[in-house]
């Protein structure tokens, strides 16, 4: 009887186990998801839009007299690496793809990180990010469109 409930509890914790790895790997596609969000809003002018993604309201004003227009940006034209900074929990997304409405490339960084339960765009700190020390500094958890 005890090998049994020993077995038992094994197997929940298992099962549970497997249930936050589809929980995590879950949200690294929302975190692309968001990160793309905000890129379509940047490209198209969508200020409205941008204010709604942004970790802080207001500190990203760029648009906000611009006239709105649409990009043509999509989802899977953009490269996106994932990183995770589990002592802070943010998210270190470098965003790659080429410019819909131009010629150049465009290598972007964005950090993302929770307020009031939702993920959000931290444009000011974004600024700060080292594309390299990132790579260096933590483990890639996903990559979306690499090939």
């Amino acid at each position: 009887m005890k090998k049994l409930l020993i077995s038992f509890i094994a197997l929940v914790a298992f099962l549970a186990g497997c249930n936050q790895s589809v929980s995590q790997e879950d949200s690294h596609g929302d975190i692309a998801k968001l990160a793309y969000e905000w890129e379509v809003a940047y490209f198209d002018n969508d200020y409205k839009r941008e204010q709604e993604l942004l970790y802080e309201e207001g500190s990203f004003e760029v648009h906000k007299t611009r006239e709105k227009k649409n990009s043509g940006l999509k989802y899977e034209d953009i490269r996106y690496e994932i990183y995770y900074d589990k002592e802070s929990d943010f998210y270190y997304v470098l965003v790659d793809f080429k410019n819909p409405v131009g010629e150049n490339s465009v290598e972007e960084e964005l950090l993302i990180r929770k307020k009031d339960d939702e993920w959000k765009v931290d444009t000011s700190k974004s600024l700060d990010i080292d594309r390299d020390e990132v790579k260096k500094e933590f483990e890639r958890k996903a990559c979306i469109h690499c090939e």
